[in-house]
C-alpha cells in the first residue's frame, strides 16, 4: 500500500476493512432481503469496497448488495459494477430504509466530512436490527466505556475497541461492533492479521499499564494475562471457557489468546487449575490464588 510509509494508521485501516469484507461479503449475501454496505468514510476506503465485492461477481448473481456512499458525490469513480451490486450515493444516510445484512463504515478522521455527532447518529439510524454491524474510526478520548454503552443500546453488544497506535505516537481509535459474537470473533481473527510491518502497534484503551503490541498472528501476551487474572481474581474460580468469553468481549485479543495466557500463568503457579495436569481444555477450571 501507498501510504505505508507516511499514513501508517491508513494503510492499516483500509487492510482490517478489507479483510473484513473478505469474509463478510460471502455470509452477508446469504440473506434473502439482500445486504447493504454503508461507506462514510472517504474514497479510498470506497475503492477498497468496491474491489471486494467485485471479486464475489459469481456469487453476486441472483443476489443484490447495496453499496451506499454517504456524503459521496457520485460512484462514477468506482468504475462498472458487476451483475447484483448497486453503486450509489446518498447525501444522508440517516434516512436509507435498509433490511438485511448491513455494514456501515464511518471514519471521522480520515473524512472531515462527517463528525463524532454525525457517527453516533448513523449507528443510531442503521445500527438497530437483526444483522447489523459497524465498523468506527474516531479520536481517541478517555473512556471508552461511554462508546461501549451507545453501542450496546442499540443491540451492538458484541464490541472491540483497540487504539491504533504510530511510532510517533499518534492514535486513533478503531471501534468494532456487532450483535453476534461470532462475528466479532472473525474481526478479530482479521484484526491480528494486518500487516505487521505497516509501524502501527495496538493498545487496549482498557489496560491500565497502556502497553503497547506488536501486530501479530501470535501476539504478545501480557497485557491479556493481567486482564485475566483480574477477572479471575473478581470470580474467584471459572471455567477456562468462561475467560475465553471474557478475552472475546472484554478485550482486543481472541479466545485463543486466553488459553495460551491461562497457561503460561498455570506454569508459573499464578493460578490454580483443576485438572492439575495436561493441557489446558474449555472445560479446566482455574482458580485465584490468595495473595
Amino acid at each position: 500500500m501507498s501510504e505505508r510509509g507516511g499514513r501508517p494508521h491508513l494503510a492499516v485501516k483500509r487492510e482490517v476493512l478489507v479483510r473484513y469484507l473478505d469474509a463478510w461479503t460471502p455470509v452477508a449475501l446469504r440473506s434473502h432481503r439482500g445486504a447493504t454496505y454503508v461507506e462514510a468514510g472517504g474514497g479510498s476506503f470506497a475503492g477498497d469496497a468496491f474491489r471486494v465485492f467485485g471479486e464475489f461477481a459469481d456469487r453476486l448473481e441472483g443476489h443484490r448488495l447495496d453499496m451506499v456512499m454517504a456524503g459521496a458525490s457520485g460512484p462514477a469513480v468506482l468504475g462498472e459494477a458487476p451483475a447484483g451490486l448497486a453503486v450509489r450515493s446518498v447525501a444522508d444516510a440517516e434516512d436509507l430504509a435498509v433490511a438485511g445484512p448491513v455494514l456501515l463504515h464511518l471514519d471521522v478522521v480520515e473524512d472531515g466530512a462527517f463528525g463524532e455527532s454525525d457517527v453516533w447518529r448513523l449507528v443510531d439510524s442503521l445500527g438497530r436490527g437483526k444483522s447489523r454491524e459497524v465498523l468506527l474510526t474516531l479520536p481517541v478520548r478517555e473512556p471508552v466505556t461511554e462508546y461501549r454503552e451507545r453501542l450496546r443500546a442499540v443491540g451492538l453488544g458484541c464490541a472491540v475497541t483497540v487504539e491504533l497506535v504510530a511510532e510517533g505516537g499518534g492514535a486513533q481509535l478503531l471501534v468494532f461492533a456487532t450483535g453476534d459474537s461470532k462475528h466479532l470473533a472473525i474481526f478479530k481473527n482479521e484484526l491480528w492479521a494486518a500487516d505487521e510491518f505497516a509501524g502501527i502497534r495496538y493498545r487496549d484503551p482498557r489496560d491500565a499499564e497502556r502497553a503497547l503490541v506488536d501486530i501479530s498472528l501470535t501476539p504478545q501476551l501480557l497485557p491479556l494475562r493481567r486482564a485475566l487474572l483480574a477477572e479471575l481474581a473478581r470470580r474467584r474460580s471459572c471455567t477456562v471457557a468462561e475467560l475465553q468469553q471474557y478475552a472475546l468481549l472484554e478485550t482486543i485479543y481472541r479466545p485463543a489468546d486466553a488459553v495460551g495466557a491461562l497457561t503460561s500463568a498455570a506454569s508459573a503457579g499464578a493460578v490454580t487449575r483443576e485438572p492439575s495436569k495436561g493441557r489446558l481444555t474449555p472445560r479446566t477450571v482455574v482458580g485465584h490464588l490468595e495473595g
